[in-house]
């Protein structure tokens, strides 16, 4: 089994407009190695274009809703959606060797 390394983990926060944003864009991920958690006070939806393994879960303290991904296979840039207030944020993933 690979070593993993320490899963990435974004924090969504809503800007002055009620825009989710995350805190790192783009994210790095080391492929086959590394996981995302995003994680907000808020309900919200990812959408990864070309990646369909996120679960939803419920965190704790101020992460009360959270979305983890697996492990990502193949090295290539992901764009992403994140829809949260009503709005949408398209940020982006980069998957690293």
């Amino acid at each position: 089994m690979a070593d993993l390394e320490s899963d990435k983990v974004v924090t969504i926060t809503l800007n002055g407009s009620g825009l989710p944003v995350p805190s790192l864009d783009p994210i790095p991920v080391k492929k086959d190695k590394q996981k995302i958690r995003w994680c907000a006070a808020f309900p919200f939806t990812i959408d990864i274009d070309g990646y369909t393994d996120v679960k939803y879960g419920t965190g704790s303290g101020s992460c009360a809703h959270d979305a983890k991904t697996g492990t990502f296979t193949t090295q290539q840039p992901y764009k992403y959606s994140i829809t949260a207030n009503g709005q949408t944020n398209d940020p982006d993933i980069d998957v690293q060797p």
